[in-house]
């Protein structure tokens, strides 16, 4: 049994329908009861688990042998975490795939690295074999400007450099091997796509696809965190948000890392074929 947490999510859907593909048992962990009906239409178990409530999380670990765990940004990502990781322990899982970021370690500068450096090393001192599937910025984050792109044919960019941005498909296909093959415990899976776009770059593929000007304009640090707060992130979480996209005009967030492909044995998905397959979305 493989229990997925935030089975509804960005990383956790596809890997539910990607474990469901390779024949594995999968148990679905949502925190929206309403979901839980779709979710076992997939084919699976399904449970509803919110990360405070410690007979939930035992009832979502009982019987599982791995887990995937990823929590949504939140101040109290961290003790969500700790959380389940409890939860696992007392049911005898023996091992956790862990979603955290690019570069988080006990040295991490930023506000995420640090806040996902602890999960990371908690999970170390816990006695269960543990991977930590480390992503850069997700290239479905790209829809959440869809509707002004769509509109006004404008791409707000709030990195202002490059960044290696990584399908959340080959996220979840990562971590699917690591779940189900046995030689990556005890690794860390830096994540990246298989090339870095700056701003221009993606309003030049939106205009490619599109068919129409998509201009790139810049968004300056105060309007990101404004726009976040805005739309319900809490002020800290969109300040360590605006922290970490400080790093890409220094370059920092354009390394690129080839993990998909030595993983899964083909290349990591590209930014282009992304934009082509939501195309609709950004048009009116």
């Amino acid at each position: 049994m493989i229990t997925v947490f935030g089975a509804t999510g960005t990383t956790g859907a596809p890997l539910v329908d990607t474990l469901l593909a390779k024949g594995a048992t999968v148990r679905a962990v949502t925190s929206d009861p309403a979901k839980v009906g779709t979710l076992k239409a997939k084919g699976c178990e399904a449970v509803a688990a919110d990360f405070t409530d410690p007979a939930a999380l035992a009832r979502a670990c009982d019987r599982a042998e791995k887990i995937y765990l990823v929590t949504p940004a939140h101040l109290d990502m961290r003790q969500w975490k700790a959380n389940v990781i409890e939860a696992a322990k007392a049911a005898g899982v023996r091992h956790v795939v862990v979603g955290t970021g690019l570069g988080a370690s006990p040295k991490a500068g930023p506000t995420f690295g640090k806040w996902h450096s602890e999960t990371q090393e908690l999970l170390k001192q816990s006695d269960l074999d543990w991977t930590f599937v480390q992503p850069t910025y997700f290239m479905q984050n790209l829809l959440w400007q869809a509707g002004n792109i769509a509109k006004d044919a404008v791409y707000y960019d709030d990195l202002g450099g490059p960044v290696a941005w990584i399908d959340a498909r080959d996220i979840a296909d990562v971590a699917a091997e690591a779940l189900t093959a046995p030689r990556y415990e005890g690794k860390g899976l830096g994540l990246t796509g298989p090339g870095a776009l700056a701003g221009e770059d993606i309003a030049a593929l939106l205009s490619a696809v599109t068919g129409r000007n998509v201009t790139c304009a810049p968004l300056s640090a105060e309007d990101a965190k404004a726009g976040m707060v805005a739309g319900g992130m809490q002020v800290e979480v969109a300040g360590a948000m605006v922290e970490l996209a400080s790093l890409a005009p220094k370059g920092y967030l354009a390394g690129i890392e080839t993990t998909v492909s030595d993983v899964l044995g083909r290349p990591a998905r590209r930014f282009a074929d992304f934009v082509a397959e939501n195309r609709d979305a950004f048009v009116q």
